[in-house]
């Protein structure tokens, strides 16, 4: 009988332990999709209160790893938020873009004159 119960102890710390650990490796994929022409340079994703950086020199698609999803995203020193709808980012190269923030996605855009 003792040794059942210290079975089913050991059974149950394995569990938990196992629990914990794939909860704590639960991770996001952020997704930069540059539709612009523009080398934008590090992007600053964060998340869970820390930034997350990538590198984007120019159109495609860029995933990243973070923790949670995004709160905000930082080009060129210009915070956009989460749930924003085409914010005017100027890059450094002086061109401006169109970015978007909606869940885990980033889309920008190249920033179009309309008469």
């Amino acid at each position: 009988m003792k040794n059942l119960f210290r079975t089913i102890s050991v059974a149950m710390l394995f569990v938990v332990a196992l629990t914990t650990i794939g909860a704590a490796e639960s991770t996001y994929t952020a997704t930069v999709q540059n539709n612009s022409s523009q080398n934008l340079g590090s992007v600053a994703i964060y998340a869970s209160g820390q930034p997350y950086y990538i590198y984007v020199p120019g159109p495609g698609v860029f995933p990243i790893q973070v923790p949670s999803t995004p709160t905000m995203v930082v080009i060129n020193s210009f915070v956009v938020p989460q749930g924003a709808q085409n914010v005017i980012v100027t890059v450094a190269s002086g061109k401006k873009v169109n970015v978007s923030v909606s869940g885990n996605v980033v889309v920008v855009t190249d920033q179009t004159t309309v008469y």
